[in-house]
C-alpha cells in the first residue's frame, strides 16, 4: 500500500508532533512545580506559581514557532515551492471564426 519512504515520512510526523505535544503540556507543568516549591521556600501566595508557569508556556510557544519558521525556511527552498521552468505554449488561433 505504502512504499517504505513515505511509511518512514508518516511516522517522523506522529513522532514530532508527539514531541510536540509533550512539550506542549510538560514544559509549564514542570515549570510550575517549580514555582510552586518557590512559592513553599519563600512562603508567598501563588506569586512564582503563576509567574514561573507563564514563562515556561511563553518559552514553549516561542520554540516551536522559532521551530516552524525553520522548517518553513527549509521547505521553501525545495523544488515543490519554485517556480515551473516550462516555457509557456504557443496560442492557438482559429481560423474563419468570427
Amino acid at each position: 500500500m505504502f512504499d517504505l519512504r513515505t511509511r518512514q515520512d508518516l511516522n517522523r510526523g506522529f513522532s514530532e508532533a508527539f514531541g510536540r505535544g509533550i512539550d506542549l503540556a510538560l514544559t509549564p507543568v514542570v515549570f510550575g512545580l517549580i514555582g510552586w516549591l518557590v512559592d513553599r521556600a519563600a512562603g508567598t501566595s501563588p506569586l512564582f506559581t503563576i509567574v514561573i508557569a507563564t514563562i515556561g508556556v511563553v518559552g514553549t510557544v516561542v520554540k516551536m514557532k522559532l521551530g516552524y519558521d525553520k522548517e518553513m525556511a527549509a521547505f521553501d527552498d525545495t523544488a515543490a515551492t519554485r517556480p515551473r521552468q516550462v516555457p509557456p505554449l504557443p496560442l492557438k488561433t482559429s481560423r474563419g471564426a468570427r
